[in-house]
């Protein structure tokens, strides 16, 4: 039970650092040695049989002597063979599969009754913290490979109110915005078009999508590159405390001769020559036009995309487009600046 307000501060700097990206617990540790007089804090979190050592360094005992300490209580360093200092630790045990060691050290003066009571008064919320850390973190991993799927797509989502104000958008959209002069994110979230064509569409697509009409409802944002926006029919309320919004979707493939040659030769078993042609074929250049781009006579484009053909298992170059474009090989490559 928490007793002082000591201790609701401890608490709520843990659960700060829980939920904070860096995850180097940097508030709550020193909060706790300050409030302790230790020397240094250390968090060892085992978190599905990896060891994460965080805080400060201290000469600890042996992480496999920590594995045999008894859940919730704290031990002192009269209780571990040569441990050098004074210590206190406490082990929780989160979850099956997720441990953690709390380690107060000072190099000659020993820790009081009160802290060790401190320990054992926070060992339930950091219990909880440690459990919210590992969520956290694994969300944002998560997150993280969604949005370097969505950049490799070119594919961006965005939920917007009825006037077209930008509520909430992904990476990937708003990096789309910021490369597109038909359409910018202006301060405040508004949509502001950079011609009267594309502002009266995406006016129209807004009013029609909020309506409710059928839909998507599409807007051509440019065509080199292909740019599309997609407005979804019907309000709904994408998040708690946000007012009803509309979804909308922006596309704009990234060009596959930008992507790491290499890789794609080998993602799709080509020569690195093989992989640089199927790149300008998939990106709409003809055979002369690839050709003169890379440097070749068009009797070496035509003899390369045989061998490519034969290679994919495809029949000519429609056949190879869908065969790449509608492939794993090439959302698993980044499409570079």
């Amino acid at each position: 039970m928490l007793q002082q307000a000591n201790d609701v501060e401890i608490l709520r700097f843990l659960y700060a650092d829980a939920r904070a990206a860096g995850g180097d617990w940097a508030q709550s540790l020193p909060l706790l040695g300050g409030m302790t007089r230790a020397r240094a804090v250390a968090l060892r979190i085992e978190a599905r049989g990896v060891v994460h050592r965080l805080g400060d360094a201290a000469p600890l005992p042996a992480q496999a002597r920590l594995e045999t300490l008894r859940h919730s209580r704290v031990y002192a360093q009269d209780e571990f063979d040569a441990q050098e200092g004074m210590l206190r630790v406490i082990r929780v045990d989160p979850q099956p599969g997720l441990r953690g060691w709390l380690c107060l050290w000072h190099p000659f003066t020993d820790f009081r009754a009160v802290d060790s009571v401190l320990l054992g008064r926070i060992a339930p919320y950091l219990e909880q913290a440690i459990e919210i850390w590992l969520d956290s973190g694994t969300a944002r991993a998560r997150q993280a490979q969604a949005d370097a799927l969505a950049r490799r797509l070119g594919a961006g989502w965005l939920w917007l109110d009825t006037t077209g104000r930008v509520v909430e958008a992904s990476e990937t959209a708003r990096a789309l915005l910021a490369g597109s002069g038909a359409l910018r994110l202006a301060p405040g979230g508004r949509l502001e078009a950079g011609n009267p064509v594309t502002g009266r569409a995406f006016r129209r697509a807004l009013e029609r999508a909020a309506a409710g009409d059928a839909g998507p409802h599409g807007v051509t944002l440019a065509e080199h590159p292909p740019t599309r926006m997609a407005i979804l029919p019907g309000l709904s309320v994408p998040a708690p405390g946000l007012e009803p919004c509309l979804c909308a979707v922006l596309r704009q493939m990234p060009g596959i001769a930008g992507r790491d040659a290499g890789a794609l030769a080998r993602g799709l078993g080509l020569s690195r020559s093989e992989a640089r042609l199927t790149a300008l074929i998939c990106d709409g250049f003809s055979l002369a036009e690839a050709a003169e781009r890379l440097g070749w006579t068009i009797e070496t484009a035509r003899s390369t995309s045989k061998k490519t053909f034969a290679q994919t298992g495809t029949r000519g170059q429609p056949d190879l487009v869908r065969a790449v474009l509608n492939g794993a090989v090439v959302a698993a490559l980044d499409p570079g600046p």
